[in-house]
Parts: structure tokens; C-alpha cells; sequence
């Protein structure tokens, strides 16, 4: 039994897609023509993951300059700034969604689960209701995609009990703090082009001026041991 006929097992309440079922191009684009051993060399060699939170660096200088990600930059923004950054940890539920102008782009460094909606569903409604109009799809160790920036997403879920590592690329500034005199109408804005609705659940973040956009029970999968 391969790890994703093992995390559908365990799970048997979710209908967990592979990241290769047509369903996904609506999302964004796998990518199976670069070569990233040099960038999955430096992660496993530089990046842990913490035991116990969730760790995001938008910005690592060193990562940034590696071949394959000055590579994938040139072809996914098209000269634009960018920026590649680590996110690593214990995710094993949903909790929020959010959207970006313009692509993200993920090198998965562990097997993770993704869920995904579209931006549409949330203007229509004014929520998102995860477990029911979102899909979740495995995305195994090594992949590179492309989320297109009107899917909805957020923080990878744990396949294995030791947590998730993947690396982000966003356009530069992205999900970097927002000046002290910023003012916008629009309340989805937590910080440069980040656009994030979140569940009740998440007290930390509604405290912090996030509003409430994800409804519903929460997704929450059981990893493996």
C-alpha cells in the first residue's frame, strides 16, 4: 500500500484526490520539467520542523539564490521580483482560506494534503464552507505546482505525524507585514497581498482583525504514525 492509499484509509470520511486527477487544473498547474534536487538538498540539510507550530519565512536569501528557484522564478513571473521562503509544520486541520494577485508556487517537501477551493464560491456567498465545497488533494514529496491566484488555499495538512516542510514562491513583498499608516476598505487584507478569511475557531486571528469567512466543521485529518 503506497502513503497515499494510507492516508485514504485512515481517513475514510474525506474523498482525497491525487494531485494527477484532471479535477486539479481548475486549481493550477504541475510542473514535471525542473530538476529541484539542489534546492531539496539544501532544505533536508538547513530546515527542520518544529514539533509543536507552524513556522512561515516568506523571504530566505540563501533559497532564493539557488539555480533551480532562480529557474522557476523566471518562468513563473516573468522577470517580476519574487520571493521563496520555508513553511514547515504540525497542520492536521483547515482553518482558514486565502488568495493572493498573482500565482503562488509550492515545492513539496514532504507528502502534504492540500485543500483547495475557488474565489468565485466566496464572493457568491460571502463564506466558504471547506468541507463541503472545497477538495483536498495529495501532493507527494517533490512536486511542483502552481496555484493560480484566484484558488483558495492555505496551509499545507501533515500526511505523516513529524509535520509538513514545502517551500513558497509568491511575488516579492507578499505575506510581508503591512505599513503602520496602511488603510484599505477591503477587510480581507492581513498583509501584503494576502487576502485571508478564517474559521470562528480561530480566536488568535479574528483578535488580530481577521474576519470570520470559513464555515462549517472544521477538516480535520488523522496523520500517519
Amino acid at each position: 500500500m503506497n502513503k497515499y492509499e494510507k492516508i485514504c484509509k485512515q481517513n475514510p470520511t474525506y474523498t482525497i484526490k491525487q494531485i494527477s486527477d484532471p479535477e486539479f487544473t481548475k486549481y493550477g498547474k504541475i510542473y514535471t520539467n525542473y530538476d529541484v534536487t539542489d534546492v531539496m538538498k539544501y532544505m533536508d540539510e538547513n530546515i527542520t520542523i518544529d514539533k509543536t507550530s507552524n513556522i512561515y519565512v516568506p523571504s530566505n536569501a540563501e533559497l532564493e539564490k539557488i539555480p533551480s528557484m532562480q529557474t522557476i522564478a523566471t518562468d513563473i513571473f516573468a522577470g517580476m521580483p519574487f520571493e521563496a521562503g520555508e513553511c514547515t509544520g504540525q497542520s492536521s486541520n483547515f482553518t482558514a482560506v486565502e488568495y493572493h494577485q498573482g500565482s503562488e508556487l509550492n515545492v513539496m517537501l514532504t507528502d502534504v494534503v492540500m485543500v483547495l477551493g475557488k474565489r468565485n464560491i466566496l464572493e457568491e456567498n460571502g463564506t466558504f464552507n471547506a468541507k463541503e465545497q472545497g477538495e483536498l488533494f495529495f501532493v507527494p514529496r517533490g512536486t511542483v505546482v502552481e496555484f493560480y491566484s484566484d484558488t483558495l488555499h492555505y496551509s499545507p495538512i501533515k500526511v505523516d505525524n513529524s509535520g509538513f516542510k514545502i517551500i513558497v514562491m509568491l511575488p516579492a513583498g507578499s505575506n510581508q507585514p503591512l505599513p503602520e499608516n496602511f488603510h484599505s476598505n477591503n477587510p480581507r487584507i492581513v498583509k501584503k497581498n494576502k487576502f485571508q478569511v478564517v474559521h470562528e475557531s480561530r480566536t488568535d486571528k479574528i483578535k488580530q482583525g481577521a474576519q470570520i469567512g470559513v464555515s462549517g466543521d472544521l477538516i480535520e485529518l488523522v496523520p500517519l504514525k
